[in-house]
């Protein structure tokens, strides 16, 4: 690491409609160094790239690159100004092979055709410059993970960056890879002579290959130091965000004493066993905790019929089941709402229709050509608002133009409706709302479990919420549940602590 700075960002700052994502950052990245950053979800480290690489204009703050002040309308800008960015999601072209990816939007031209030749030879001269072997030949979604990470880093220093920022780049590694990885990131640092931001969640990792870290907590820099200088627990104490969120006042229960209605231990998908160890019973939330890439989304996708299932072990209501589709789950009683809102409504439609178009067949349909009766569907829908506190002006107006809020309400109140529903699992309900509308989904939560009887599954990012909401917590790492805490043993540095290392402590 030398002493040349190379960026600087100086009371960087972002504001959102009600949200400060970044507040007030300074920092300083010199030629030649590793600096991880990391912190939880939603701590403000991609908000933060996004400033660097022109996606996002900052409110406050400036950015310096060599010295001089730079103000990035588009990622072009920041490019032009040596900064390159690999996103955590693969941002590939499978068809094409690794020198056509690697020269993407920049090709060498004879005329007006692509000098495919040439482009080769580009590619070929980056790949033995970092010593890879890497094929260039083949189309890139033949290649493993590992190559197709490689390629995207070929890529993104064909440009010739100053800064390279690597988002979770091991996210979708193997095992095998990581280490091979991490290790190729430290010979290139100083080969090349540029700067590296980490993006990382997992701190081994960070540990293992920066030599700063900085860890972002509630949009703020909390931690800034040499990784020679700082211990892990250290980092890990500096990521606990400020309790915003008051537990809400739930009875002691024995959970145990409740009836299981489902329960899984292994289950492969994705190409991958993974060991899950899940009960679900009725009047009970469980909370399902993890980092980026930790597989709690993908886990309940597979178990409600989202995502192609192999085999599991897997007893729902008392038989043994794989599960094939969601509609054969949800006949059985299981459901689950996107984390996404716009995957779970229909835009250009109504509050009516978007409530209704799923219950066409509980007597909101009728004649031989199975016509709608607009009269019951509008009853239909207004007990679902009502029942549920959306605020809305008309029944006929379109969905978007409701808050976040209250569209998550009717997405979360039209499962409900399902009179065979069990099992209600909730992907990230509160993300992108106010506090207020949080703590009405909070109850809406509590009450279906002890009012309705339900079984209900919170998957959420914020760790203070499902403290606060659940009666049982399921820590996530790598696509396997790692650990599980009932109630009266929440902790939550243990959990963590549990999360970032990837493992039970």
């Amino acid at each position: 690491m030398s002493n040349e700075i190379v960026c600087s960002v100086k009371n960087l700052t972002k504001r959102f409609t009600g949200i400060i994502a970044n507040d007030n950052i300074s920092l300083d990245i010199y030629r030649n160094e590793i600096l991880a950053i990391i912190g939880e979800n939603g701590a403000g480290k991609s908000t933060f790239c996004k400033m660097l690489t022109g996606i996002y204009q900052p409110s406050e703050g400036q950015i310096i690159v060599n010295g001089e002040e730079k103000v990035f309308r588009s990622v072009a800008d920041s490019m032009k100004a040596g900064i390159g960015m690999v996103y955590q999601e693969r941002n590939i072209i499978g068809l094409l092979n690794g020198a056509q990816n690697i020269c993407f939007g920049s090709e060498p031209h004879r005329g007006t055709i692509i000098n495919e030749k040439e482009a080769m030879a580009k590619a070929v001269e980056i790949r033995d410059r970092l010593n890879l072997n890497t094929p260039l030949d083949v189309y890139v979604e033949q290649l493993g993970a590992g190559d197709q990470q490689l390629i995207e880093i070929m890529r993104a220093l064909y440009a010739e960056p100053n800064l390279l920022i690597l988002d979770e780049p091991t996210a979708s590694l193997g095992e095998g890879e990581v280490e091979p990885f991490l290790e190729f990131l430290k010979e290139q640092k100083a080969k090349l002579g540029i700067s590296i931001i980490f993006i990382s969640h997992k701190i081994e990792e960070v540990f293992s290959v920066a030599d700063r870290v900085a860890v972002f907590t509630d949009g703020k820099c909390t931690l800034f130091a040499k990784t020679s200088e700082v211990t892990q627990d250290e980092c890990i104490r500096a990521m606990l965000r400020s309790d915003k969120i008051k537990p809400l006042d739930i009875p002691e229960k024995n959970v145990d004493a409740l009836e299981v209605i489902a329960q899984v231990s292994t289950a492969n998908y994705d190409d991958k066993e993974h060991q899950l160890n899940i009960t679900m019973r009725l009047g009970e939330v469980i909370g399902c905790y993890g980092l980026v890439g930790a597989g709690r989304t993908e886990a309940f996708e597979a178990l409600c019929g989202l995502r192609k299932m192999k085999n599991c072990d897997f007893v729902f209501d008392g038989k043994k089941i794989v599960p094939r589709s969601s509609n054969e789950m949800i006949k059985l009683g299981m459901s689950m709402t996107p984390e996404k809102r716009a995957d779970g409504i229909y835009k250009s439609q109504s509050l009516v229709d978007n409530i209704c178009n799923l219950f066409l067949d509980k007597g909101l349909s009728h004649g031989i050509f199975g016509m709608i009766d607009f009269k019951k569907s509008r009853i239909f829908a207004g007990n679902v608002l009502k029942k549920n506190a959306v605020k809305f002006s008309s029944m006929d107006q379109s969905i978007v133009e409701l808050s976040g809020g209250n569209i998550q309400k009717i997405i979360i109140g039209r499962t409900i409706e399902n009179p065979k529903a069990k099992v209600l699992v909730f992907d990230e309900p509160t993300a992108g709302i106010d506090i207020g509308a949080k703590h009405e989904i909070y109850k809406m939560i509590r009450a279906l479990a002890e009012e309705e009887n339900k079984s209900v599954v919170f998957i959420s990012s914020e760790l203070d919420e499902l403290l606060a909401v659940c009666d049982e917590l399921y820590v996530f790492a790598d696509g396997n549940v790692i650990n599980k805490f009932k109630r009266r043993d929440f902790n939550k540095t243990l959990v963590l602590e549990t999360a970032v290392r990837g493992k039970v402590v």
